[in-house]
């Protein structure tokens, strides 16, 4: 096996049935986490239902901009409540740190969550830490994890080549209109053809991907994690009715995301669904089947939070502006910047107390 190739797969031994065995992961708890919120977004945009979203609105100081405006939300940044492109915008000329909202978001803990689970849940429910601001922080554990992995790898190689018709050889020089040929070929990255789609790219060799016997996605929602949460000063049965509602919130992603006929992972990977299996795992070890499909999740969320309004309500999306300097910095990634190095990259990577939801599938 080429070392090379080898060290960009997780392999790792896990003991299944008293036996050791081989596998390799698919796709991450991170990766997974934002499938499921792309898949909440989706629902939102649909009008399937209706769920907490933060909006960051961009709008272009320039006409001429190809892109003159887009929207992120809470369920598209990496750090959800605590990132930076929410810390970089502002309400009616106010900055986000200063608004009644972001001072909240400053103060919220695992004793009080509540400003949390009113206008960001899934920042408990998949998991944020306020690491970009000074001082102490909050650390919310993600109460949600699913990855995928594939049983008894082997690791594949192949070979990459691109062959130019014409043969050009020569070099490029960047001008502010595009580029113009020079003769002979700079060293440094954008100064060859092959980097802006022209010419011969030598034979190499990237990941070849991995062939398994079989994938499986395992998922959790830990409700040992959910009991660390508090509301402040609500009584116990309030407190129950929001961790209920985080747990159906979890419960809807989870289900929107993956319980399709098959799960698409990317390019050449894509898993067919064998059997999918959700239980409610009890002291002991001893589980119960429970069946739940999307549909029917969206009914579960929407009685959850009915039964928890006296907890406050689950607050409407709210909207932002981006601060200048943060727009101009977008503005210059729009219609400025290049990044020769990465226009012409033909590398690929093919893998890269709870209720327990299983997948297991083949490919």
């Amino acid at each position: 096996k080429n070392d090379e190739i080898t060290w960009r797969y997780i392999i790792e031994k896990r003991i299944v049935d008293d036996q050791e065995r081989s596998d390799v992961l698919l796709d991450s708890v991170a990766s997974q986490a934002n499938r499921a919120e792309l898949a909440l977004l989706k629902s939102i945009r649909e009008g399937s239902v209706t769920l907490p979203l933060i909006e960051i609105q961009y709008t272009s100081k320039n006409s001429d901009d190809p892109k003159p405006a887009f929207t992120m939300t809470s369920l598209e940044l990496s750090h959800r409540y605590a990132d930076a492109y929410l810390r970089d915008s502002q309400l009616n000329g106010k900055i986000f740190d200063k608004t009644e909202l972001g001072q909240m978001f400053r103060k919220a803990s695992s004793d009080d969550a509540t400003v949390l689970y009113q206008h960001d849940p899934g920042s408990l429910v998949f998991g944020a830490w306020n690491s970009y601001r000074l001082g102490h922080q909050a650390k919310f554990p993600r109460i949600y994890a699913s990855e995928v992995i594939g049983w008894d790898p082997q690791i594949g190689e192949r070979m990459t080549v691109r062959i130019d018709q014409q043969n050009l050889t020569g070099g490029v020089e960047h001008t502010d209109d595009g580029w113009k040929f020079i003769k002979t070929a700079e060293k440094n990255k954008g100064g060859k053809l092959s980097e802006i789609g022209h010419g011969h790219i030598i034979p190499k060799l990237p990941p070849g991907g991995v062939t398994v016997t079989s994938a499986e996605r395992v998922a959790t929602i830990s409700f040992a994690a959910l009991n660390r949460l508090g509301f402040g000063s609500v009584d116990a049965k309030e407190s129950v009715a929001a961790r209920t509602v985080l747990a159906a919130y979890a419960l809807l992603a989870d289900r929107l995301a993956f319980s399709g006929p098959s799960l698409w992972l990317r390019s050449g990977c894509e898993l067919l669904v064998m059997s999918d299996n959700l239980e409610w795992v009890k002291r002991g070890g001893d589980t119960e089947v429970l069946k739940l499909g999307a549909s029917d999740s969206i009914a579960l969320y929407k009685y959850a939070v009915e039964q928890a309004k006296e907890l406050k309500p689950i607050c409407e999306p709210q909207s932002f502006v981006f601060q200048d300097n943060i727009t101009d910095a977008i503005q210059f990634a729009l219609t400025k910047a290049s990044t020769p190095e990465t226009e012409n990259s033909d590398n690929t990577t093919d893998a890269d107390g709870a209720t327990d939801i299983g997948d297991t599938t083949e490919v």
